[in-house]
């Protein structure tokens, strides 16, 4: 059964800006709006795609991330469940712009509004104007964390900062990852990965298996994260 336009405006109405649309940009916003769904794994957005606009993710998640020349992935933000990617639209935002690569995952949906639609809404109402902005904001602001993190943090710092973060978002101190996602969750190499973690094993912190880690002691992890 297709998507009707109906499951279009049932999300857009749960963005802040929605109730202060005219009627007429209500109408073009869902005529100009779609809901795509991908499996996880699937490459969602990058530099030669063109431009998805607004995205509002209904289910699932997303990492965004920019590449290096030499190919090294930079991991900038998630983009959660309920969450909007402000970034994806920045072809529609004068004098904003920022190139990077978008991966579901998890399987994911999510709602697009098409750059042209979007850029239209941005012109003709100012609280999506003041959203768009707000929300660019953020996005920049999580950049510049992530440059700070990787210029003048720790690496042992990082990585227990994001163990702690990764127990904290799924209940539960086994963590089933493998190295090469961390490595890039923490914008390292995987060598590198390797030898913290197994200093932290080392410690009595951590116990590791194939593709699982088990937090052992996360006093002596958060002690470390902060």
């Amino acid at each position: 059964m297709g998507i009707t336009n109906m499951d279009n405006q049932d999300i857009l109405s749960k963005l802040s800006f929605w109730n202060k649309l005219t009627d007429r940009e209500k109408e073009t916003a869902v005529r100009g709006s779609v809901i795509k769904t991908y499996e996880k794994g699937v490459y969602i957005y990058g530099f030669t795609d063109a431009c998805l606009g607004f995205v509002y993710v209904k289910r699932g998640s997303i990492r965004v991330y920019i590449t290096s020349d030499e190919g090294r992935e930079i991991t900038i933000f998630h983009i959660e469940k309920d969450d909007t990617c402000i970034l994806s639209s920045a072809c529609a935002l004068s004098g904003v712009s920022l190139n990077v690569q978008m991966v579901a995952e998890n399987d994911t949906e999510l709602l697009a509004i098409s750059s042209g639609t979007f850029e239209k809404l941005v012109e003709t109402n100012i609280y999506v104007k003041s959203f768009a902005y707000e929300l660019t904001a953020k996005r920049l602001s999580d950049v510049v964390w992530v440059l700070e993190q990787i210029l003048f943090t720790h690496f042992d710092v990082r990585m227990a900062q994001f163990l702690v973060s990764a127990y904290e978002r799924n209940g539960s101190k086994i963590i089933k990852m493998t190295q090469e996602t961390i490595a890039r969750e923490v914008n390292s190499a995987r060598e590198v990965v390797a030898r913290m973690l197994k200093q932290f094993e080392n410690d009595g912190i951590i116990s590791i298996k194939r593709g699982t880690i088990t937090i052992k002691d996360l006093n002596a992890l958060e002690k470390i994260a902060n």
